[in-house]
Formats: structure tokens, C-alpha cells, sequence
């Protein structure tokens, strides 16, 4: 009877044993999955993130390669404002939203690029200026609009602007001011839209124009030459006398022209081929986002004015 007892007692003992042994092993087992998932994730990549993934592929099958014209602030290839250019972040964006497509840069001067479109090489130049006038597009596709630029005006030195508003109006009449004695110059290697054929006439028959080496510099060598007494006039864009403002401590003026005060669309100009016809497809293909992105607003309204608008997007389908 006390043998039966006795193993009575020692099996209770050995199941409160292994009962304590289940019990205390439990949360341990159990807190190692909810330690597991208190881990902290990696944060999602963003579109600024993506461009070194994308730029590291030689996988991708369809190749743009961009041409890039070396003039502030089109494109800023060095110094201190390296890449801020409103095509520098134009062309950033088109990596972020068209990912499955290998870019490549090839930096030249305007008339080359321009050069290279008409050759038909696979090159397209993302600053272009928009026509719809295929009489105009000169063996060049276009893609849908992707941003406005304020348009051109006079850029002058600050004695010589009163002098010209009561000559030749406030906002300017270019055709006017063109027959003058003044001395008028331009990049020459730059396209201005309808104004184009005006400029011209000047370049080739005016005793008063003045002609310069363009370069890479040549975006603010016109500025430069403006300021020294060279030129009395020129033309561009209000984007270009901010980046000349920026680095000068030489003031001028801008004038608006009559007649020419509606916005410019922007857009991406690429041969008229087959190769041609994808990449504008490809670019059109993502013309909503372009249009709505934030950091090519926020840039564009940099250069050119706060009072820039995006370009309207289009409606859904």
C-alpha cells in the first residue's frame, strides 16, 4: 500500500514538473514571432531613389538617348547649380516615370543636337518648343505638350529701357525696335517660335546686328556683352536674365514683346521615324504625370515666375 502511494505521489510530482516546464517554455516561444514582427521595414522606394536603379540597368530593351545643350538654365552641367536646370529636372522625371526604358545623355550644342535630329539618329531633345504646324516641324515628331514657359522678351540695360518703352511701346514692338540704329544680337544656335523669321531678317541684313561665337557659354555670353556696352538689346527668356541675375551683380531689364504674351508650350522633339514615333509614344504615354508633377512645377516657377501654370492635363479616358 505504501509502494502504491508512494508511486501515486511521484507521478503527480513528474506531471506538475512537466506542466511547469510547458507553461514557462510557452511565452518564450511565443514572443519570439511577435519580435520577429516589431522589426522595423525598410521604407518604400521613392521615384528620386529609383533613377540609380534605373540608370545602373543596361537590361532594358527600348534606349532614348537625350541630347543636353550645356546652357543655363536649360541645362547646368556644372557649378555650384549643377542639375537644376528646368531640362535637367524635366529629363529626371521622364527617368522616374518611364523606368523600363534605358536613358542615355549626350551633351552638345543646340545646332548639333538639332543637327543630329534632322539626320534622323536616335536622339530626341526634351526642351523643345511646340508646333502643331506640320509645315513647321521640319522632319521632327513632337509629343503632346508637357509644360509652359513664360515667353520671350527684350532684355536691355536699365538706361537705355525707358528710351525704348516711349520708342517703340510698352510692351515692345519688335519689328519696330529691329529697324532701329540700336544694336541687337541673339544666340543664334536658339529657336524663338514666330518670332523666328523676324530675327532672321535681322541677322542677315541689318548693318546693326551683332554676331558672336556661341559656345557653351553662349546663353550668357549675349548678357555679358549686354552689360559691357557691346550690345544695346537682345532677346531671351526671363529664366536666363534670373540665372544671369544670380551670378552678376549687374542689373537689366526685361521687356515684354507685343503681340507675343501667351504662354509656350514645352515639349519633347524627336526624328520623324519609326525610332521617332515610340519615343513620343512613350513620352506621351506619361504626359498626365509630367504635367502634375510638383518638382518640375516647383522648378519651372523658379526660372520663369511664380505666375507660371502647369499645363493643363488631359481627361481621363
Amino acid at each position: 500500500m505504501k509502494i502504491l502511494l508512494s508511486l501515486f505521489v511521484a507521478t503527480l510530482l513528474l506531471f506538475g514538473l512537466n506542466l511547469y516546464r510547458l507553461q514557462s517554455a510557452a511565452p518564450e516561444a511565443s514572443s519570439q514571432p511577435m519580435a520577429h514582427l516589431s522589426q522595423p521595414k525598410l521604407p518604400a522606394l521613392q521615384p528620386e531613389q529609383q533613377i540609380l536603379q534605373i540608370q545602373q540597368s543596361s537590361h532594358r530593351q527600348f534606349r532614348i538617348q537625350w541630347g543636353m545643350n550645356p546652357e543655363a538654365p536649360f541645362f547646368i552641367i556644372e557649378g555650384p547649380d549643377q542639375a537644376t536646370g528646368f531640362c535637367d529636372v524635366l529629363v529626371e522625371r521622364l527617368q522616374v516615370y518611364l523606368p523600363d526604358v534605358r536613358h542615355q545623355f549626350l551633351t552638345e550644342p543646340q545646332s548639333r543636337i538639332r543637327q543630329r535630329i534632322d539626320a534622323k539618329e536616335h536622339l530626341c531633345y526634351p526642351c523643345a518648343l511646340y508646333t502643331a504646324d506640320p509645315a513647321a516641324q521640319q522632319g521632327r515628331l513632337f509629343s503632346k505638350p508637357t509644360h509652359y514657359y513664360r515667353p520671350h522678351g527684350i532684355i536691355t540695360r536699365p538706361e537705355l529701357a525707358g528710351e525704348i518703352s516711349r520708342r517703340f511701346g510698352h510692351p515692345v514692338d519688335l519689328a519696330k525696335l529691329l529697324q532701329s540704329e540700336l544694336r541687337f544680337g541673339f544666340p543664334s544656335q536658339r529657336r524663338y517660335g514666330k518670332l523666328q523669321p523676324l530675327l532672321d531678317e535681322h541677322r542677315l541684313h541689318s548693318p546693326n546686328h551683332v554676331s558672336f561665337d556661341t559656345g557653351k557659354d553662349a546663353s550668357m555670353l549675349h548678357l555679358q556683352m549686354l552689360s559691357q556696352q557691346q550690345l544695346d538689346v537682345t532677346i531671351d527668356y526671363v529664366s536666363s536674365l534670373n540665372f544671369y541675375a544670380m551670378h552678376v551683380q549687374r542689373k537689366l531689364v526685361f521687356l515684354p514683346i507685343a503681340g507675343y504674351q501667351d504662354w509656350l508650350a514645352g515639349a519633347v522633339a524627336c526624328p520623324d521615324n519609326s525610332w521617332g514615333q515610340l519615343a513620343v509614344l512613350r513620352v506621351n504615354a506619361v504626359i498626365n504625370r509630367l504635367r502634375e508633377d510638383r518638382a518640375l512645377q516647383q522648378n519651372l516657377q523658379f526660372w520663369f515666375g511664380e505666375g507660371v501654370p502647369p499645363f493643363p492635363s488631359e481627361p481621363a479616358h
